[in-house]
């Protein structure tokens, strides 16, 4: 992605406001709860993030950019939610990978189409 993103013309320097990537704002998420595959814990350990990852994306600009929001985590399954017109408020207090029984899974494309 941040290759993807320099070659867009976005500036990757540190600090300052998050610029969004084609309409989302990207987030990593450093643990996960107790409704994610394997229970609650940190991925980070000892300073590095070696116990996995996860990352949580949500339109800038709700209703225009996008209005799902989506998180995923190593386990690579896409979870969306519609977090409402607090998007951005809510998506900025979540700093845990836990998609409990109100996100939806995302179906991969390549599935989706073979299994119509």
């Amino acid at each position: 992605l941040v290759v993807a993103a320099e070659k867009k013309g976005y500036d990757l320097q540190a600090g300052g406001d998050p610029d969004p990537f084609f309409g989302y704002y990207f987030r990593i998420l450093e643990a996960q709860g107790k409704h994610a595959n394997g229970g609650a814990y940190e991925y980070v350990v000892n300073g590095k993030m070696i116990g996995g990852f996860a990352l949580i994306a949500y339109p800038a600009n709700y209703g225009v950019s996008g209005v799902m929001t989506f998180m995923v985590n190593h386990d690579e399954v896409v979870y969306q939610k519609d977090l409402g017109e607090q998007t951005e408020k809510i998506a900025n207090e979540i700093n845990l990978f836990d998609p409990d029984e109100t996100w939806d899974k995302v179906e991969p494309a390549a599935t989706a189409f073979w299994n119509q």
